[in-house]
């Protein structure tokens, strides 16, 4: 293999990806949120617990809302390695790999350089977005990974008219739709737009091929279309509830400004570069204006829809390879400097937590804060540039962040959910709980006549939030029954994202009494099991 062959270089930002996002996903008060621990891990248990294959189940009722294809990678993982945090979260840094590589075969394709492939993959690894939701079992990088896989086969068939290179794009954006839908086509349809409007994929051109398109059109239909089908046919009601609520909340123009600050979270510390690169070179063309426009594609359409970070994860794959091409254009410091004081600022932040409350885990992030300054603030050497952010956000990721303690679970209830079967009330708390113990476990968002007598027959311990628990005796009461507190913890809990840990509730007064006495007990969530049983 060439030292500069494109399949080498492949193979190292590959391996150089895993090494990068592998370490800490087996932490599991790690960075996580309510879709991951909720949703995503707890899927493919249920699948395994009840022989499901086709169609994904959770607490007894099929899972419908996104289609299935991260759910068959997790249980075939989960059936593979084991289930552990660490089987489902490989599937996810799998797929961030194969994002890197992709983004750094396509900045080849548009430049024709070999430099441009590392530069971009490197960039890419070192955005904070990559370090949090490549470490995670999510969506949003797996469908952003197979889009731009999908670009990245089609440049190639558009270069060499290979068949075989336009049946791997057909067979990736299957994949992708099959894994979040419609949306596959956002990073794949953005390039191509970007190619468009830039003279460089003419229509005309592509008519002349039409007999393959249309064949493989067809057959991505074949493979993406009869999953949805079957499910309308096997779940109708299911599937009208789901489409109409999807519908709801994908409704455009509804405004989201804030995703600016979206997109400064995610691409931290990079995006001061970006903005100042994009500003300098807004009138190149070639190859760096493709980029720009293929950027504006992706990231303009979130402002006209209820968005969240991590759904800006493709809109990291333009930027990374504009800034591959801008990088040796760039000659001032400023930008790498206000980009490194903004992500030294967050990581310092949350180790300054850590040491306020004792927590441990803050010396983790001294020298990689260290290295990042001093190569950032005085570049010695492009490869110190690329590697410091990478560096430092495993510190944070693996050695600051987890020492928070986030949904921490006691030892005494992973026991009891390895020996039993638990019900979680409206939370769900303890989230950890059914990865640490290898078991779905049934979450209730509110509990009928039909459950209560379930679980009270089986004598199942309901675990239930202090701020549910008014609504949990009313339930009770309502159906005549009565419960007996088992037991108690208490713990920072996760609700929805992942630096959303405090207590439900906690105002500023809490916050401050915390830090007076250097204790988190005003911020922490408490959990209580009960038996339940009739009078």
């Amino acid at each position: 293999m060439h030292a500069h062959s494109p399949a080498r270089q492949t193979l190292l930002l590959f391996l150089l990806a895993l090494a990068v996002l592998l370490p800490g996903i087996w932490e599991a008060t790690g960075l996580s949120g309510k879709d991951e621990f909720f949703l995503g891990l707890r899927t493919p248990m249920e699948m395994i617990e009840g022989n499901h294959w086709l169609v994904p189940f959770l607490d007894g009722a099929p899972r419908i809302r996104k289609p299935p294809m991260l759910y068959w990678l997790g249980r075939a993982s989960y059936e593979l390695f084991g289930i552990s945090i660490v089987s489902t979260r490989l599937v996810g840094a799998l797929f961030a790999a194969l994002l890197v590589v992709s983004a750094a075969g396509i900045a080849r394709r548009l430049s024709g350089r070999h430099e441009s492939g590392w530069l971009a993959g490197c960039i890419l690894l070192g955005c904070l977005g990559m370090a949090t939701e490549g470490r995670r079992f999510m969506l949003d990088v797996p469908v952003a990974a197979l889009s731009s896989a999908a670009f990245w086969t089609f440049l190639i068939w558009f270069d060499s008219r290979r068949l075989a290179w336009l049946t791997a794009t057909t067979l990736l954006l299957a994949a992708g739709f099959m894994t979040k839908g419609p949306i596959v086509a956002l990073v794949f349809g953005g390039g191509a737009l970007a190619l468009w409007l830039n003279g460089r994929l003419r229509l005309a051109e592509l008519s002349r091929h039409r007999l393959a398109l249309f064949g493989h059109a067809a057959l991505w239909a074949a493979l993406s279309l009869p999953w949805f089908f079957i499910v309308r046919a096997l779940y109708p009601e299911a599937a009208n509830l789901v489409l109409a609520d999807e519908l709801e909340s994908r409704q455009f123009f509804n405004l989201s400004p804030g995703i600016f600050l979206g997109l400064l979270n995610i691409a931290l510390p990079w995006v001061i570069v970006f903005i100042y690169a994009a500003w300098k070179m807004r009138h190149e063309n070639g190859a760096p204006r493709v980029a720009l426009l293929w950027f504006a594609a992706t990231f303009l359409p979130f402002l006209l829809i209820k968005s969240f970070d991590r759904y800006l994860i493709g809109s990291l794959v333009p930027l990374a390879i504009f800034l591959a091409l801008a990088l040796p254009q760039v000659k001032a410091r400023w930008p790498f400097r206000v980009g490194a004081l903004l992500a030294l600022l967050f990581g310092t932040l949350l180790a300054g937590f850590c040491f306020w409350f004792k927590l441990g885990g803050w010396y983790w992030l001294l020298l990689p804060a260290t290295y990042l300054t001093w190569a950032w603030w005085q570049e010695r050497g492009r490869g110190h540039t690329l590697a410091a952010p990478a560096i430092f956000w495993i510190a944070v990721l693996w050695g600051v962040f987890p020492a928070i303690g986030v949904n921490a679970v006691p030892g005494d209830v992973v026991a009891l959910g390895k020996s039993r079967p638990v019900a979680m009330f409206d939370g769900p708390q303890p989230a950890m709980l059914p990865t640490l113990s290898a078991q779905a476990h049934r979450h209730h968002a509110r509990l009928d006549a039909a459950d209560l007598a379930e679980i009270s027959a089986q004598k199942t311990p309901v675990f239930v939030e202090d701020k549910d628990i008014s609504r949990f005796q009313q339930a009770l009461t309502a159906a005549g029954y009565s419960a007996r507190e088992l037991g108690r913890y208490e713990t920072l809990a996760s609700h929805g994202s992942g630096l959303r840990f405090a207590r439900v509730g906690s105002n500023r007064a809490d916050w401050q009494n915390a830090f007076a006495s250097r204790s988190l007990t005003p911020l922490l969530t408490r959990v209580f099991w009960f038996e339940i049983s009739r009078p």
